[in-house]
């Protein structure tokens, strides 16, 4: 009998040796947990909207630039045409430009002393009440921020730069402050019907406006067409620069 209990218990621990692990020991674990992987994301780049890009230009643009600029209006069958060179400082909406027609040629300055034209040699103090249909050339932004129906039309090239159009439609009771009407026209335009104002910028890759394009149509109180087109080239982005005021320019007011 006691051979028996000797043989059975060998035997038993014959099977634990061949286990390797006692019965109720639990199975190994590796000491470095595993962290699951995330997949890597690229930073999205989100593109302005063309509301927002237009927005931004007008913005961007300012400091002191030269500007070449024409103005076309036509009111019942008259036909008026300036062309303006010069500079304006975007920001106090200063600036010298000389201003020509078919008839004759001036020379406008505006600066914190004043408003003053030359005409035929002589200089004359503009007062505020004395309005000229040329000063709306020192604001060639001026509405652009009434924009809406933005479009993002492409690149194209202005005067050797690359540049992106956009085309909107602005507040056309803007027409009458903008678009460089005469005393005289305005009598007729400010009664006008039907109108409408649309605008087309060229944004620079520097983000900055370097030509504005207006136009407006209306109709007369009698039914007669009545429109205008101003054009601005803006360039040479640069600090404000001192402008010289006439030594006589105050001596003398404009002739009413």
């Amino acid at each position: 009998m006691r051979r028996t209990l000797v043989i059975a218990a060998a035997a038993a621990l014959a099977l634990v040796g061949c286990s390797g692990e006692p019965a109720d020991s639990k199975p190994a674990t590796s000491s470095t947990p595993t962290t699951p992987s995330t997949p890597t994301e690229s930073p999205t780049i989100e593109n302005p909207s063309p509301a927002d890009a237009w927005v931004d230009a007008v913005a961007s643009t300012r400091g002191q630039v030269s500007v070449e600029s024409q103005l076309i209006t036509n009111v019942e069958g008259f036909e008026r045409i300036l062309a303006g060179v010069g500079f304006v400082d975007i920001d106090s909406e200063y600036g010298d430009i000389a201003w020509s027609d078919e008839f004759a040629t001036t020379r406008e300055i505006q600066t914190a002393d004043g408003h003053f034209l030359e005409l035929d040699g002589t200089w004359f103090a503009l007062d505020s009440e004395t309005g000229v249909p040329t000063k709306v050339g020192f604001t060639p932004l001026e509405g652009l921020d009434s924009a809406t129906n933005v479009t993002l039309v492409g690149d194209e090239e202005v005067v050797d730069t690359s540049a992106t159009r956009f085309d909107a439609d602005l507040d056309p009771s803007l027409g009458p402050l903008t678009m460089g009407f005469s005393g005289e026209e305005l009598t007729v335009v400010n009664d006008a019907t039907d109108a409408s104002l649309v605008a087309t910028i060229w944004v620079d890759d520097e983000g900055r406006i370097v030509r504005i394009l207006r136009e407006y149509s209306a109709s007369s109180p009698d039914g007669d067409p009545i429109s205008a087109t101003s054009l601005y080239l803006l360039s040479d982005f640069t600090d404000p620069t001192p402008i010289d005021v006439p030594e006589t320019a105050d001596a003398i007011p404009a002739p009413a």
